[in-house]
C-alpha cells in the first residue's frame, strides 16, 4: 500500500512518500523532501523494491487514485517489476480497480 502525507516543519511542509508491507504492517520504503512530485512517490517504491526483491506478479499495490501513482513513470515501474496496480475507483474508496501488469 502506498500513501502521502505532509509534516508541517518550523518554516515549511515537507512530504512524505511510504510503501507499507499490508501483511507484516511494516514502512518497507519512504522518501521525505520540500516538494510532492511524481519522483518523491517513486523514490519511496524504488526503496521498498530495493529491501524486499519481490518475485514477478506476486505483489498488489495498492494507492489512491494522486497522480502521483497513475502517472506513467510510476506505472511503468510497477510494470517493469511486474506488480499489479491496484486504485480506489472515483467515488468509491472502498472498492477497488486492478490493472494487469504487462
Amino acid at each position: 500500500m502506498a500513501d502521502l502525507t505532509y509534516v508541517r516543519m518550523r518554516e515549511e511542509f515537507a512530504y512524505l512518500a511510504i510503501v507499507l508491507d499490508a501483511f507484516s504492517r511494516r514502512v518497507v520504503g519512504w522518501c521525505l523532501e520540500t516538494y510532492m512530485q511524481a519522483s518523491l512517490a517513486a523514490a519511496a517504491l524504488k526503496m521498498a523494491l530495493e529491501q524486499r526483491r519481490p518475485q514477478p506478479f506476486a505483489l498488489v499495490h495498492h494507492s489512491d487514485r494522486g497522480v502521483q501513482y497513475a502517472c506513467a513513470d510510476y506505472t511503468r515501474l510497477l510494470d517493469e517489476h511486474r506488480i499489479f496496480a491496484s486504485m480506489s475507483r472515483p467515488g468509491n474508496p472502498t472498492t477497488t480497480q486492478k490493472r494487469r501488469a504487462s
